[in-house]
């Protein structure tokens, strides 16, 4: 319990230093108009969360050893397939990890209006 809890607030205060990086970027080098602007930056933040939050957390758990060896060097973990204990472990984590994000915004917003 304590490792999940403790793997859920790396993903976000990563996913919360990758959105403010990108944000800051995109702003820094700037385009022509502030709709393009807000697109290339809701574009690069989904992209980098989608990646930090699902992708990262189920290829570090993936055991790959099955499919090929170069793959199975790369990703060892401990689950061959989705099983009762993936989603016991990794499933529970991610979805942990999909509701706190979902709820930030509106709790960061609330704080920097008080």
């Amino acid at each position: 319990m304590i490792i999940s809890n403790l793997v859920m607030v790396t993903i976000i205060g990563i996913n919360m230093v990758l959105k403010m990086a990108i944000i800051a970027l995109i702003t820094w080098i700037g385009y022509d108009t502030v709709s393009e602007q807000m697109t290339k930056i809701t574009n690069g933040v989904f992209i980098a969360l989608f990646f930090n939050t699902g992708i990262l957390l189920v290829l570090t758990n993936a055991n790959l050893t099955d499919i090929s060896e170069n793959l199975g060097s790369a990703f060892s973990g401990t689950y061959y397939d989705y099983s009762v204990n993936w989603y016991a472990g990794v499933g529970s984590i991610l979805v942990s990890t999909m509701n706190l994000n979902a709820f930030m915004p509106p709790i960061f917003e609330g704080i920097a209006n008080f």
